[in-house]
Protein backbone atom coordinates (compact mmCIF):
# COMPACT_ATOMS: atom_id res chain seq x y z
CA UNK A 1 0.00 0.00 0.00
CA UNK A 2 2.58 2.60 0.69
CA UNK A 3 4.44 1.66 -2.53
CA UNK A 4 1.40 1.54 -4.93
CA UNK A 5 -1.73 2.84 -2.94
CA UNK A 6 -5.25 0.89 -3.74
CA UNK A 7 -4.07 -2.76 -3.33
CA UNK A 8 -5.77 -6.16 -3.65
CA UNK A 9 -6.82 -7.24 -0.73
CA UNK A 10 -7.30 -11.31 -0.95
CA UNK A 11 -8.76 -13.03 2.38
CA UNK A 12 -8.68 -16.62 1.09
CA UNK A 13 -6.43 -19.00 -0.91
CA UNK A 14 -5.84 -18.52 -4.70
CA UNK A 15 -5.91 -20.81 -7.51
CA UNK A 16 -5.09 -20.28 -11.22
CA UNK A 17 -8.11 -19.42 -12.13
CA UNK A 18 -9.42 -17.49 -9.20
CA UNK A 19 -11.23 -14.24 -10.56
CA UNK A 20 -9.42 -12.37 -8.18
CA UNK A 21 -6.62 -12.52 -10.29
CA UNK A 22 -7.88 -10.39 -12.76
CA UNK A 23 -9.39 -7.99 -10.16
CA UNK A 24 -9.25 -4.47 -9.86
CA UNK A 25 -7.53 -3.39 -6.99
CA UNK A 26 -9.11 -2.95 -3.60
CA UNK A 27 -9.46 0.77 -2.81
CA UNK A 28 -6.89 2.09 0.45
CA UNK A 29 -9.31 2.69 2.63
CA UNK A 30 -10.71 -1.09 2.98
CA UNK A 31 -7.26 -2.22 2.50
CA UNK A 32 -6.12 -0.04 5.67
CA UNK A 33 -9.60 -0.73 7.64
CA UNK A 34 -8.75 -4.41 7.20
CA UNK A 35 -4.75 -4.24 8.42
CA UNK A 36 -6.11 -2.70 11.27
CA UNK A 37 -8.67 -5.49 11.63
CA UNK A 38 -5.95 -8.30 11.19
CA UNK A 39 -3.23 -6.14 13.59
CA UNK A 40 -6.14 -5.98 16.84
CA UNK A 41 -7.09 -10.04 16.12
CA UNK A 42 -3.65 -10.29 16.45
CA UNK A 43 -3.13 -8.60 19.47
CA UNK A 44 -5.99 -10.12 20.93
CA UNK A 45 -4.99 -13.16 20.25
CA UNK A 46 -0.69 -12.94 20.34
CA UNK A 47 0.64 -14.08 23.94
CA UNK A 48 1.95 -11.65 26.19
CA UNK A 49 5.17 -10.55 26.54
CA UNK A 50 7.05 -13.23 28.28
CA UNK A 51 4.71 -16.45 27.89
CA UNK A 52 5.41 -16.59 24.46
CA UNK A 53 7.43 -19.49 23.33
CA UNK A 54 11.19 -19.16 22.65
CA UNK A 55 12.01 -17.23 19.20
CA UNK A 56 8.10 -16.83 19.09
CA UNK A 57 5.77 -13.56 18.13
CA UNK A 58 3.93 -11.59 21.33
CA UNK A 59 1.49 -8.84 21.52
CA UNK A 60 3.63 -6.20 21.91
CA UNK A 61 4.70 -6.62 18.37
CA UNK A 62 1.54 -5.95 17.04
CA UNK A 63 1.25 -3.45 19.53
CA UNK A 64 4.56 -1.43 18.18
CA UNK A 65 2.72 -2.71 14.13
CA UNK A 66 -0.10 -0.62 15.08
CA UNK A 67 1.36 2.19 16.23
CA UNK A 68 3.53 2.75 13.13
CA UNK A 69 1.43 1.73 10.52
CA UNK A 70 -1.89 4.02 12.44
CA UNK A 71 1.13 6.98 12.01
CA UNK A 72 1.73 6.30 9.04
CA UNK A 73 -1.63 6.27 7.50
CA UNK A 74 -3.20 8.96 10.15
CA UNK A 75 -0.83 11.57 8.82
CA UNK A 76 -0.92 10.39 5.25
CA UNK A 77 -4.09 10.56 5.26
CA UNK A 78 -4.02 14.19 6.97
CA UNK A 79 -1.44 15.82 4.14
CA UNK A 80 -2.94 13.79 1.21
CA UNK A 81 -5.92 15.84 1.52
CA UNK A 82 -6.79 14.68 -1.90
CA UNK A 83 -7.66 11.39 -1.04
CA UNK A 84 -10.77 12.61 1.21
CA UNK A 85 -10.48 10.30 3.60
CA UNK A 86 -10.27 10.69 7.59
CA UNK A 87 -6.83 10.81 9.31
CA UNK A 88 -7.92 11.16 13.12
CA UNK A 89 -8.98 7.39 13.56
CA UNK A 90 -5.73 6.27 12.50
CA UNK A 91 -3.97 8.21 14.71
CA UNK A 92 -5.92 7.27 17.16
CA UNK A 93 -4.91 4.00 16.60
CA UNK A 94 -1.34 4.97 16.74
CA UNK A 95 -1.71 7.24 20.33
CA UNK A 96 -3.48 4.20 21.47
CA UNK A 97 -0.99 1.29 20.48
CA UNK A 98 1.66 3.72 21.68
CA UNK A 99 0.04 4.15 25.44
CA UNK A 100 -0.13 0.27 25.74
CA UNK A 101 4.00 0.18 25.57
CA UNK A 102 4.98 3.67 27.23
CA UNK A 103 5.27 1.71 30.96
CA UNK A 104 6.38 -1.34 30.08
CA UNK A 105 9.99 -0.77 28.03
CA UNK A 106 12.47 2.13 28.83
CA UNK A 107 15.40 3.18 27.38
CA UNK A 108 18.73 2.17 27.61
CA UNK A 109 21.12 4.30 29.90
CA UNK A 110 25.04 5.16 30.24
CA UNK A 111 27.58 7.62 29.19
CA UNK A 112 25.82 10.48 27.10
CA UNK A 113 28.87 10.38 24.97
CA UNK A 114 28.57 6.27 24.13
CA UNK A 115 25.17 4.82 24.81
CA UNK A 116 23.45 5.63 21.84
CA UNK A 117 26.27 4.40 19.32
CA UNK A 118 26.56 1.25 21.24
CA UNK A 119 22.90 0.71 21.25
CA UNK A 120 23.67 -0.67 17.56
CA UNK A 121 26.74 -2.59 18.34
CA UNK A 122 26.11 -5.78 20.35
CA UNK A 123 25.66 -9.58 19.31
CA UNK A 124 21.92 -9.78 21.67
CA UNK A 125 19.38 -7.60 23.17
CA UNK A 126 18.03 -10.64 25.33
CA UNK A 127 18.55 -8.38 28.51
CA UNK A 128 18.00 -4.61 26.72
CA UNK A 129 14.77 -3.09 27.89
CA UNK A 130 14.16 -1.00 24.93
CA UNK A 131 14.52 -3.36 22.31
CA UNK A 132 10.73 -4.76 21.57
CA UNK A 133 11.58 -6.94 18.80
CA UNK A 134 15.15 -8.15 17.00
CA UNK A 135 16.58 -10.20 14.91
CA UNK A 136 19.71 -12.88 16.50
CA UNK A 137 21.99 -14.62 14.86
CA UNK A 138 23.68 -18.30 15.72
CA UNK A 139 26.40 -19.58 15.05
CA UNK A 140 25.76 -22.74 16.27
CA UNK A 141 23.45 -23.20 13.51
CA UNK A 142 25.95 -21.03 11.01
CA UNK A 143 23.05 -18.61 10.65
CA UNK A 144 24.59 -15.24 9.99
CA UNK A 145 25.03 -12.41 8.52
CA UNK A 146 28.13 -9.96 6.79
CA UNK A 147 26.76 -6.79 7.99
CA UNK A 148 29.64 -5.92 10.32
CA UNK A 149 32.12 -6.98 7.72
CA UNK A 150 30.65 -4.97 4.74
CA UNK A 151 28.68 -2.28 5.87
CA UNK A 152 31.12 -1.27 9.00
CA UNK A 153 34.10 -2.59 7.79
CA UNK A 154 35.25 -3.19 3.92
CA UNK A 155 32.79 -1.20 2.51
CA UNK A 156 31.97 1.57 5.22
CA UNK A 157 33.05 4.62 3.00
CA UNK A 158 31.38 3.73 -0.04
CA UNK A 159 28.38 5.88 1.30
CA UNK A 160 28.03 8.90 3.08
CA UNK A 161 25.65 11.47 5.28
CA UNK A 162 24.63 14.55 4.09
CA UNK A 163 24.79 18.16 5.33
CA UNK A 164 20.94 18.17 5.13
CA UNK A 165 20.90 15.84 8.35
CA UNK A 166 24.76 17.12 9.89
CA UNK A 167 22.73 20.87 10.05
CA UNK A 168 19.57 19.39 11.49
CA UNK A 169 21.45 18.42 14.81
CA UNK A 170 20.83 21.05 17.68
CA UNK A 171 23.94 21.81 19.83
CA UNK A 172 24.42 21.37 23.10
CA UNK A 173 22.17 24.16 24.54
CA UNK A 174 19.47 22.66 22.99
CA UNK A 175 19.35 25.29 19.98
CA UNK A 176 19.81 25.22 16.54
CA UNK A 177 22.90 26.19 14.45
CA UNK A 178 21.23 29.04 12.71
CA UNK A 179 20.94 31.14 16.79
CA UNK A 180 23.09 28.86 19.34
CA UNK A 181 26.33 30.73 20.59
CA UNK A 182 28.15 27.28 20.75
CA UNK A 183 28.15 26.69 17.53
CA UNK A 184 31.55 27.16 16.15
CA UNK A 185 30.71 27.09 12.40
CA UNK A 186 31.35 25.18 9.25
CA UNK A 187 35.01 25.75 8.54
CA UNK A 188 35.70 22.32 8.71
CA UNK A 189 33.73 19.00 10.17
CA UNK A 190 35.77 19.27 13.42
CA UNK A 191 34.46 22.84 14.12
CA UNK A 192 31.11 21.84 13.40
CA UNK A 193 31.15 18.53 15.42
CA UNK A 194 31.96 20.31 18.52
CA UNK A 195 28.99 21.47 21.24
CA UNK A 196 26.81 19.41 19.21
CA UNK A 197 23.58 16.66 20.01
CA UNK A 198 25.58 13.63 21.23
CA UNK A 199 23.66 11.87 18.70
CA UNK A 200 26.02 13.62 16.29
CA UNK A 201 29.59 12.39 16.67
CA UNK A 202 27.88 9.05 17.90
CA UNK A 203 26.28 8.84 13.99
CA UNK A 204 28.53 10.25 11.87
CA UNK A 205 31.96 9.84 12.68
CA UNK A 206 34.43 12.68 13.17
CA UNK A 207 37.91 12.85 11.83
CA UNK A 208 40.16 10.24 14.19
CA UNK A 209 37.49 8.60 15.77
CA UNK A 210 35.96 4.89 15.12
CA UNK A 211 38.98 3.84 13.97
CA UNK A 212 39.24 -0.16 12.96
CA UNK A 213 40.56 -2.06 15.66
CA UNK A 214 42.89 -4.44 13.72
CA UNK A 215 44.79 -2.79 11.00
CA UNK A 216 45.67 -5.99 9.25
CA UNK A 217 42.10 -5.57 8.13
CA UNK A 218 40.92 -4.39 4.89
CA UNK A 219 39.72 -0.83 4.85
CA UNK A 220 41.97 0.03 8.02
CA UNK A 221 43.88 2.55 5.54
CA UNK A 222 40.80 4.28 5.89
CA UNK A 223 40.47 5.37 8.94
CA UNK A 224 40.49 8.02 10.70
CA UNK A 225 39.97 9.94 7.92
CA UNK A 226 37.53 9.49 5.16
CA UNK A 227 38.92 8.43 1.41
CA UNK A 228 37.35 10.85 -0.60
CA UNK A 229 37.63 9.95 -4.28
CA UNK A 230 40.47 10.33 -5.89
CA UNK A 231 42.26 8.45 -3.03
CA UNK A 232 42.81 4.87 -2.78
CA UNK A 233 40.57 2.48 -0.73
CA UNK A 234 36.53 2.52 -0.34
CA UNK A 235 35.20 5.75 -0.84
CA UNK A 236 32.61 8.03 1.51
CA UNK A 237 31.63 9.97 -1.44
CA UNK A 238 30.53 13.04 1.05
CA UNK A 239 32.94 12.72 3.60
CA UNK A 240 30.74 12.06 6.21
CA UNK A 241 31.69 8.52 7.47
CA UNK A 242 29.05 6.45 8.93
CA UNK A 243 29.42 5.66 13.36
CA UNK A 244 26.26 4.29 13.71
CA UNK A 245 25.82 0.36 13.25
CA UNK A 246 29.81 0.25 13.53
CA UNK A 247 30.77 -3.07 15.51
CA UNK A 248 34.70 -2.45 15.69
CA UNK A 249 34.78 -6.42 16.53
CA UNK A 250 37.78 -8.11 13.94
CA UNK A 251 36.75 -11.33 15.21
CA UNK A 252 33.28 -11.05 13.99
CA UNK A 253 34.35 -9.27 10.45
CA UNK A 254 36.59 -12.51 10.24
CA UNK A 255 33.18 -14.82 10.92
CA UNK A 256 32.31 -12.97 7.16
CA UNK A 257 28.27 -14.38 6.43
CA UNK A 258 28.40 -16.24 9.74
CA UNK A 259 28.72 -12.56 11.31
CA UNK A 260 26.55 -12.24 14.95
CA UNK A 261 25.95 -8.47 15.25
CA UNK A 262 22.11 -8.63 16.38
CA UNK A 263 19.61 -6.22 14.49
CA UNK A 264 17.22 -4.28 16.17
CA UNK A 265 13.98 -4.51 14.83
CA UNK A 266 11.40 -2.97 16.52
CA UNK A 267 12.97 -0.12 19.35
CA UNK A 268 10.57 1.99 21.96
CA UNK A 269 12.29 4.97 20.58
CA UNK A 270 10.27 4.64 17.65
CA UNK A 271 7.01 4.06 20.45
CA UNK A 272 7.81 7.46 22.03
CA UNK A 273 8.39 9.24 18.60
CA UNK A 274 5.11 7.93 17.40
CA UNK A 275 2.89 8.92 20.32
CA UNK A 276 4.62 12.51 20.17
CA UNK A 277 3.45 12.80 16.79
CA UNK A 278 -0.14 11.26 17.14
CA UNK A 279 -1.02 13.14 19.96
CA UNK A 280 -0.04 16.72 18.00
CA UNK A 281 -1.65 15.62 15.09
CA UNK A 282 -5.01 15.21 17.29
CA UNK A 283 -4.25 18.35 18.82
CA UNK A 284 -3.57 16.38 22.07
CA UNK A 285 -0.19 17.41 22.83
CA UNK A 286 0.71 18.74 26.09
CA UNK A 287 3.53 19.20 27.96
CA UNK A 288 2.91 15.51 29.57
CA UNK A 289 3.28 14.03 26.57
CA UNK A 290 6.98 15.77 25.30
CA UNK A 291 8.53 14.82 28.73
CA UNK A 292 6.67 10.91 27.90
CA UNK A 293 8.74 11.18 24.69
CA UNK A 294 10.83 13.58 23.43
CA UNK A 295 12.38 14.87 26.55
CA UNK A 296 12.99 11.00 27.51
CA UNK A 297 15.14 10.47 24.25
CA UNK A 298 17.16 13.89 24.87
CA UNK A 299 17.58 12.59 29.02
CA UNK A 300 19.87 9.67 27.64
CA UNK A 301 22.04 11.81 25.71
CA UNK A 302 21.94 14.80 28.08
CA UNK A 303 20.47 17.55 26.18
CA UNK A 304 18.27 20.00 27.06
CA UNK A 305 14.57 19.68 27.64
CA UNK A 306 12.37 20.59 24.92
CA UNK A 307 9.43 23.10 26.15
CA UNK A 308 6.34 23.92 24.50
CA UNK A 309 6.18 27.29 23.51
CA UNK A 310 9.58 27.78 24.11
CA UNK A 311 10.90 25.63 21.02
CA UNK A 312 14.10 26.87 19.79
CA UNK A 313 14.09 29.70 16.46
CA UNK A 314 15.48 27.56 13.01
CA UNK A 315 15.54 30.26 10.09
CA UNK A 316 17.15 27.75 8.23
CA UNK A 317 15.17 24.82 8.63
CA UNK A 318 12.21 26.94 8.14
CA UNK A 319 13.13 28.26 5.18
CA UNK A 320 14.03 25.37 3.58
CA UNK A 321 10.61 24.25 4.32
CA UNK A 322 9.14 27.56 2.68
CA UNK A 323 11.16 26.72 -0.20
CA UNK A 324 10.38 23.15 -1.03
CA UNK A 325 7.28 22.61 0.46
CA UNK A 326 5.65 25.96 0.22
CA UNK A 327 4.99 26.81 3.48
CA UNK A 328 6.46 26.70 7.28
CA UNK A 329 5.66 24.11 10.17
CA UNK A 330 4.37 25.27 13.78
CA UNK A 331 8.00 25.09 15.79
CA UNK A 332 6.59 22.42 18.13
CA UNK A 333 5.93 19.87 14.90
CA UNK A 334 9.49 20.98 13.48
CA UNK A 335 10.85 19.56 16.72
CA UNK A 336 9.17 16.70 16.94
CA UNK A 337 10.20 15.95 13.17
CA UNK A 338 13.85 17.27 14.05
CA UNK A 339 13.98 14.56 16.84
CA UNK A 340 12.65 11.47 14.53
CA UNK A 341 15.07 12.40 12.23
CA UNK A 342 17.82 12.38 14.69
CA UNK A 343 17.04 9.56 16.64
CA UNK A 344 15.83 7.11 13.73
CA UNK A 345 18.63 8.33 11.20
CA UNK A 346 19.96 5.36 9.05
CA UNK A 347 17.09 3.20 10.56
CA UNK A 348 15.32 3.45 7.08
CA UNK A 349 12.44 5.63 8.34
CA UNK A 350 13.04 8.58 6.66
CA UNK A 351 11.64 7.94 3.16
CA UNK A 352 8.03 7.20 4.38
CA UNK A 353 8.75 10.40 6.52
CA UNK A 354 8.75 12.25 3.67
CA UNK A 355 5.95 10.86 1.42
CA UNK A 356 3.39 10.56 4.69
CA UNK A 357 3.92 14.65 5.37
CA UNK A 358 3.75 15.34 1.64
CA UNK A 359 7.34 16.73 2.07
CA UNK A 360 8.71 15.11 -1.11
CA UNK A 361 10.59 17.89 -2.48
CA UNK A 362 12.40 18.10 0.22
CA UNK A 363 14.46 15.13 -1.68
CA UNK A 364 15.44 18.42 -3.68
CA UNK A 365 17.16 19.88 -0.36
CA UNK A 366 20.96 19.99 -2.89
CA UNK A 367 22.81 17.22 -1.55
CA UNK A 368 26.56 18.60 -0.29
CA UNK A 369 29.06 17.23 2.04
CA UNK A 370 31.74 18.44 4.22
CA UNK A 371 33.14 21.16 3.65
CA UNK A 372 36.51 20.15 2.26
CA UNK A 373 39.89 21.47 3.43
CA UNK A 374 42.48 20.63 1.08
CA UNK A 375 45.43 20.22 4.04
CA UNK A 376 43.60 17.68 5.40
CA UNK A 377 43.51 15.92 2.01
CA UNK A 378 46.39 16.95 0.43
CA UNK A 379 46.44 14.30 -2.96
CA UNK A 380 42.29 15.18 -3.78
CA UNK A 381 42.09 17.28 -6.80
CA UNK A 382 39.28 19.94 -6.71
CA UNK A 383 37.66 19.43 -10.26
CA UNK A 384 39.06 16.39 -10.96
CA UNK A 385 38.46 14.41 -8.06
CA UNK A 386 36.24 16.28 -6.13
CA UNK A 387 33.86 19.18 -7.21
CA UNK A 388 32.70 22.07 -4.45
CA UNK A 389 29.96 24.11 -3.75
CA UNK A 390 30.40 28.51 -3.70
CA UNK A 391 30.43 27.82 0.04
CA UNK A 392 33.34 25.14 -0.50
CA UNK A 393 31.55 21.79 0.11
CA UNK A 394 31.58 18.80 -1.39
CA UNK A 395 29.26 18.14 -4.37
CA UNK A 396 28.80 14.15 -4.42
CA UNK A 397 26.26 14.06 -7.40
CA UNK A 398 27.87 17.01 -9.44
CA UNK A 399 28.76 14.98 -12.55
CA UNK A 400 25.98 12.48 -12.15
CA UNK A 401 22.81 14.99 -11.67
CA UNK A 402 24.25 18.63 -12.22
CA UNK A 403 20.86 20.22 -12.27
CA UNK A 404 20.16 18.12 -8.64
CA UNK A 405 17.56 15.66 -7.65
CA UNK A 406 14.17 16.66 -8.70
CA UNK A 407 11.11 14.83 -7.05
CA UNK A 408 7.94 14.83 -9.05
CA UNK A 409 4.76 15.59 -6.78
CA UNK A 410 2.37 14.79 -10.10
CA UNK A 411 3.44 11.24 -9.50
CA UNK A 412 6.37 10.54 -6.66
CA UNK A 413 4.65 9.84 -3.58
CA UNK A 414 3.42 6.55 -5.57
CA UNK A 415 5.25 3.66 -7.37
CA UNK A 416 4.76 3.21 -10.89
CA UNK A 417 2.61 -0.59 -11.60
CA UNK A 418 4.82 -2.77 -13.36
CA UNK A 419 4.05 -3.30 -17.23
CA UNK A 420 3.83 -6.91 -16.49
CA UNK A 421 0.99 -6.90 -14.33
CA UNK A 422 -0.69 -4.62 -16.22
CA UNK A 423 -0.45 -6.94 -19.43
CA UNK A 424 -2.04 -9.77 -17.32
CA UNK A 425 -4.60 -8.14 -15.93
CA UNK A 426 -6.50 -5.31 -18.10
CA UNK A 427 -8.55 -4.52 -15.12
CA UNK A 428 -5.46 -2.84 -13.48
CA UNK A 429 -5.48 1.18 -14.04
CA UNK A 430 -1.87 2.66 -13.45
CA UNK A 431 -0.95 5.30 -10.81
CA UNK A 432 -1.22 8.94 -11.89
CA UNK A 433 1.20 10.30 -14.35
CA UNK A 434 2.98 7.10 -14.92
CA UNK A 435 3.48 5.99 -18.70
Amino acid sequence: MKLFGDVSWIQHSLNINSPELFGARTPRAEVMDSVMVMLNRAIDYLPAKGTEETNRLNKDMALFLKSRIGLFEGTYRKYHTELGLDPNAFLRYSAEASEALLNKYSLVQGDYNTVYNSLFATESYKSNPEVIMWREYSAAVTYGAAFSRYFAQNLRHQFGATRSLVDEYLCADGLTISTSPLFKGKGSIQTEMENRDPRLTQTIANFGTYNLANTTIQGANNAPLPNLPGMNGNKCPTGYRLAKWFYNNPVDWERVTNGQQAAPVFRFAEVLLNYAEAKYELGEVNQLVIDQTINKLRDRVGMPHLTIGNEPADSRLDGIYQTYVGASIPPLLREIRRERRVEMAFENTRWDDLMRWKAGKLINVPVEGIKFVQSQFPTVVVNKDIYLSAEGYILPYFKTIPAGRKFDETKGYLFPIPTEDLILNKNLVQNPNWK
